[in-house]
């Protein structure tokens, strides 16, 4: 890194949102890296930045002419499928290949396992094989024979050795550890609770599958893969190569175009792998694309979690004392369920590390799902919260105005409270007797820490053509999440031009280095490069300008696609001519964060309303309202988008999805979009979404994470509404109609 300019001092913070809130206007000093571009702050006027900009890549996906992994096509090439493990537990003891290697039309055929090995369960991966056609590639398939020793399995993880003994209800009912704090302020408390809250494994299910097309040209090897980490996957393939002496620097992946992913395709994955192996045995590009059942059956899971509380209020409604142990339902592996919990409630309760275990069951293991782990404990915990309110006569909101410890969020709540009429519709009553009945209910949200600020190190190359057109380009991928919008944005910005004017080019390994798409840092890690590398193309081209126009440099701007002085200056294009044949070409850096910031961590608070069929048990949700921040709000829009996305998959969570396993067998049942049902169109709220843009002064930007905070407080909102509207909580989601109808059951018991 750089050595450091001379620090300056920046307004941080945010001005008072409606509502009741103050000014939040902090004074700090920073030290900006030399040569980076002047820090943005609270006070910084933008023309670009926040406003309403379309996806650049927006018209390209809704008309078909973006390429996907999936899209990719070349003379010659081959169907690669997959072999997988029909029992859930063994040893493979016979795998003979030589039939399917005989078949018409067959290129490949490898191993994917060697006799002996173990099989983890149903869809394991055994063989590969790649022919001119995908029917053809069955039969390869149907030609193998794979013989396995059978053991005994279990794919039930709430089965597990070590779970706890569950109740009729469900309640576990194992005895607490002593601990003589949190007892004696149980005892002292005016109200306690003691409540077990499960959820269920949920799978990813992006719009394209996991996959890709692998073509190999001696020893370089270009993949087109379906993935949210294009340096991991080089990495990970050129690793897998090895054998075949293949340095990493041989490997090029390419995903400009990516069909979703929520943490299940950091990794190559065996499907990435044998797309290689195939391709290289072969000599000829093969593509393997998962179909939907594998998709669901073998790419990974949010897993199930089994989560116990108890805790206490005093006289005046603050939490007196909580404790928490949870359990993680995973795969074979056994790893991948820890759970986090809402802790900043806590204040100075009576409180101790939080007891979790994962227990293990025979199926495809755990992967990371937005939030990891958020989405299962908020919902537990926030509706353990509503129900200690509700025991205690305290309304929810009030309830976390007195015990949330952040000021942020403080002021969010009152904001979103007013904007959704939170208090008119809590204290709107159900007619007696009605068969559909209303409710309303809130919860936080939460991500971060100084990952939520991004980190260094990373590039981006910024190139001025003389014809004036701009380049902004990141090896890094776009998941969907409008990556190249912000490249445009914050090039459009620096440069005073606009953004249309910019093509922004993500997902080749041959541009700089780019972060994977995980833990929300993919914009916050960039954003501060990208700016960096426009700000020293644009020092190149006012330098030029300086020249021409025989003006100081240090006068000269870009701004209103103009550059030059106050009083002399050439239009943009006019500018760029300047330049000569070859373009302008910075490579951008990110550099260290200055420090804390004006926070350490991302807040958002989200609110619902729904309406329950009391005859039937059908919950439809009919408003969600998310308020969150993400640091500086670049591109407003798509940040919008981020926030009512997350709430949809939010309602799916609440109310839909679970992964139905077969203990016989070992399969899963609805292992398709038939049997696995996610929200359609006619199950979604009206949705909105207010940005809140901070200050937050970790860098020349101020960007901040996005994609996992609004995914942790969807499902916990429309839980909290669904037990206003019952008077009973359903502590297990989804809250699917047989749940609905067994509280009131059990309420009118």
């Amino acid at each position: 890194m750089k050595p450091p300019q001379d620090p300056v001092e920046i307004p941080v913070g945010y001005r008072a949102l409606p509502g009741g809130s103050t000014d939040r206007i902090q004074q700090r000093k920073v030290t900006p890296a030399d040569g980076d571009a002047p820090p943005w702050h609270a006070d910084t006027k933008f023309t670009v930045v926040g406003t309403d900009v379309d996806r650049v890549d927006g018209l390209n996906k809704a008309s078909g002419r973006a390429k996907y992994a999936y899209d990719q096509n070349f003379p010659g090439l081959l169907q690669g499928m997959i072999l997988r493990s029909p029992i859930p537990r063994g040893k493979l003891t016979r795998l003979d290949l030589d039939a399917a290697r005989g078949l018409p039309g067959v290129g490949a055929v490898i191993a994917l396992k060697k006799v002996g090995n173990k099989v983890r369960f149903v869809g394991d991966a055994v063989a590969a094989v790649a022919a001119t056609t995908l029917d053809l590639a069955r039969d390869a398939l149907a030609a193998i024979t794979a013989e396995y020793d059978r053991e005994e399995h279990n794919v039930d993880w709430s089965l597990a050795e070590g779970a706890p003994q569950l109740d009729q209800d469900q309640q576990i009912v194992d005895a607490w550890s002593a601990h003589d704090g949190i007892e004696q302020a149980l005892a002292a408390a005016k109200v306690t609770l003691d409540a077990t809250y499960r959820t269920e494994v949920q799978t990813h299910s992006p719009l394209e599958p996991h996959g890709g097309v692998a073509k190999w040209d001696g020893d370089d090897l270009d993949v087109w893969l379906s993935t949210q980490a294009t340096f991991g996957v080089r990495g990970q393939l050129a690793s897998a190569m090895k054998e075949n002496g293949i340095p990493v620097g041989n490997v090029t992946v390419h995903a400009e175009f990516v069909g979703g992913g929520f943490g299940a395709k950091f990794v190559a994955g065996i499907e990435g792998v044998a797309v290689c192996r195939l391709a290289r045995e072969a000599k000829a590009p093969v593509k393997l694309m998962l179909d939907r059942h594998e998709e669901h059956t073998t790419t990974g899971n949010r897993p199930g979690a089994l989560m116990q509380m108890r805790g206490g209020l005093d006289a005046d409604g603050r939490i007196v004392a909580f404790d928490w142990r949870s359990f993680g339902g995973c795969g074979f592996t056994g790893g991948g369920g820890g759970i986090a919990y809402p802790d900043y409630y806590l204040g100075k309760a009576q409180s101790r590390e939080p007891s979790h275990q994962d227990l293990a069951a025979d199926t495809d293991p755990a992967r990371p799902m937005r939030a990891p782990g958020h989405p299962q404990g908020w919902f537990g915990a926030e509706l353990f919260f509503d129900e200690l309110a509700h025991a205690a006569g305290i309304d929810p909101l009030t309830f976390r105005l007195d015990n949330d410890a952040e000021t942020t969020r403080q002021d969010q709540w009152r904001f979103g409270a007013d904007r959704f009429g939170w208090q008119q519709l809590r204290a709107r009553q159900n007619a007696p007797g009605a068969r559909f009945v209303r409710g309303v209910g809130l919860a936080s949200a939460r991500w971060g820490g100084m990952g939520s600020a991004g980190r260094p190190a990373f590039g981006i190359t910024c190139r001025i053509h003389p014809d004036g057109s701009v380049e902004s380009r990141s090896g890094a991928q776009d998941l969907g999440t409008g990556l190249k919008t912000v490249m445009a944005v914050l090039t459009a910005e620096e440069l005073g031009i606009p953004p249309t004017m910019v093509k922004a080019t993500a997902g080749h390994t041959s541009d700089p280095n780019g972060p994977a798409s995980g833990g929300s840092t993919t914009t916050p890690s960039l954003a501060p490069a990208i700016r960096h590398a426009a700000f020293l193309a644009g020092q190149q081209l006012r330098e030029l300008v300086a020249q021409h126009l025989g003006v100081p440099q240090q006068e000269v701007v870009c701004k209103d696609g103009k550059v030059g002085t106050a009083a002399r200056s050439l239009p943009w294009q006019q500018a760029c001519k300047l330049v000569g044949p070859n373009p302008i070409e910075a490579h951008g850096t990110r550099f260290n964060n200055f420090g804390r910031g004006f926070m350490a961590s991302v807040c958002g608070c989200q609110f619902a309303e729904v309406e329950i069929d009391t005859w039937t048990g059908l919950v439809a949700v009919k408003r969600m309202l998310g308020v969150q921040d993400c640091g500086l709000v670049i591109a407003k829009k798509l940040a919008e988008s981020q926030v009512l996305g997350a709430m949809i998959q939010g309602v799916s969570y609440a109310l839909h999805e679970q992964r139905r396993m077969d203990q016989r067998s070992g399969r899963m049942l609805n292992g398709d979009f038939l049997r696995y049902k996610i929200a359609g169109s006619e199950d979604l709220p009206e949705l909105e979404c207010h940005m809140h843009s901070i200050a937050i002064g970790h860098n020349s930007v101020g960007a901040a994470g996005l994609g996992e905070p609004p995914s942790v407080a969807a499902a916990a909102a429309i839980a909290n509404a669904v037990f206003h509207a019952l008077g009973i909580a359903v502590r297990h989601l989804p809250i699917t109609p047989d749940k609905v109808l067994n509280a009131l059951a059990k309420k009118k018991a």
